[in-house]
């Protein structure tokens, strides 16, 4: 009888220590791929940054033409932000042009992941058209 308490005691002390040890390894893994999923995060908000300031740059380089700047910068981006087609794309550059017509345009630069409700960069920009005599 003493030996059958002894190997039960036995088996619910492994039995507890195997769950202790799932236990960890389950928050190890919640761990990894929650930082997993933050670094690539950075990565498409440090690119999208990087796509925005370009276009920023652009519109006023070209005196706020868009047209110049979506041929420059582009407008549809793939995974690793390279150019791409609509049909492929997962990241989008859009430009919101206001007082066309004025000496001063302005335009609101967004970059965004297709599909979301969230854009990854917001810049404002404003750009002095020249006039040509």
């Amino acid at each position: 009888m003493v030996k059958r308490s002894r190997s039960t005691l036995l088996l619910i002390e492994q039995i507890i220590v195997i769950a202790v040890f799932a236990f960890c390894a389950a928050v190890c893994v919640n761990i990894i791929v929650s930082s997993f999923i933050m670094t690539q995060n950075a990565v498409h908000t440090r690119n999208a940054l990087a796509v925005a300031e370009s276009a920023a740059e652009s519109f006023k380089a070209f005196d706020g033409d868009a047209d110049r700047v979506f041929v420059l910068v582009g407008t549809y981006f793939d995974e690793n932000w390279r150019q791409t087609t609509r049909d492929d794309a997962i990241f989008a550059l859009n430009l919101d042009i206001q007082n066309q017509g004025e000496p001063v345009v302005f335009a609101h630069i967004v970059v965004e992941k297709i599909g979301s409700d969230e854009p990854l960069v917001e810049l404002n920009v404003a750009a002095r058209r020249r006039v040509v005599p």
